[in-house]
């Protein structure tokens, strides 16, 4: 029997809610997603905090780099009026709040935490964010995934037994080399890239994960293919279309 495809919650459920928000993240899981992924960043004062871009402009009413503020100046930001539907008094999480929330949620999924070091340089952040996941000794799963395979070398080897994957556009052969030495788990490809490759990579897949997977035929085409997850912001369609297809069969 195929295993079930794993459903993956894009930042929460950002077409309902903010974006990296609890809102958007609490919206996620009234569908059941089997992994949660969010994006950590670090203010100018040295604090871990939920958000994607490397700069405040696309998800708030502020504007500069995050490593550039203060987490007084971060929390001071409106993270809630930048789309529909608009949502009053929501602010950027400190990881500490995400966490927090997850422990409130009683949540028993996997977290897909991404650090964010593939643009601006974060020293140390991989042993920050470790650090503060064991603080709160979750009983979900973590897995770690990057841009930065530096990042991911760092993860493995303070935390040989995490479960990492590299974020990739396409696997390059240095990308398979890595995970061939152990650097990381899994590979996580780019939908726009894997929809043209050959059936031979439209097998079930027990090492890959796509992204950022919102079409229905393109949702269809993994189901049916029975790829490892597909990571989208598109919950209640996937969960709707995996349904559908995967019926109840389980991981």
């Amino acid at each position: 029997m195929m295993n079930k495809t794993q459903i993956i919650a894009h930042r929460g459920y950002r077409v309902v809610a903010p974006e990296n928000t609890l809102p958007a993240f609490e919206a996620a899981l009234a569908y059941q997603p089997d992994m949660l992924e969010m994006d950590v960043h670090r203010t100018k004062d040295g604090h871990l905090v939920v958000i994607h871009d490397e700069k405040v402009d696309r998800t708030t009413n502020g504007t500069g780099f995050v490593k550039d503020m203060t987490l007084a100046e971060i929390k001071s930001l409106d993270a809630g009026s930048y789309k529909e539907p608009k949502m009053i008094g929501v602010t950027i999480p400190t990881f500490d709040e995400f966490l927090a929330f997850l422990r409130t949620q009683n949540f028993e999924q996997t977290l897909m935490l991404e650090i964010k070091t593939d643009h601006v340089a974060y020293p140390g952040i991989e042993k920050e964010i470790l650090d503060k996941v064991d603080a709160y000794q979750p009983k979900y799963h973590v897995l770690y995934q990057s841009f930065n395979l530096n990042s991911l070398k760092i993860v493995r080897k303070l935390q040989p037994d995490a479960d990492i994957a590299a974020l990739v556009y396409w696997a390059t052969p240095i990308v398979y080399w890595l995970k061939w030495r152990g650097v990381f788990d899994y590979i996580h490809s780019d939908i726009r890239v894997l929809k043209n490759k050959p059936n031979i990579f439209w097998r079930p897949n027990v090492h890959m994960r796509t992204w950022t997977v919102d079409n229905e035929a393109d949702m269809r085409r993994i189901f049916k293919a029975g790829l490892r997850g597909i990571i989208t912001n598109q919950v209640a369609l996937a969960t709707k279309i995996r349904q559908e297809i995967q019926g109840d069969e389980h991981d």
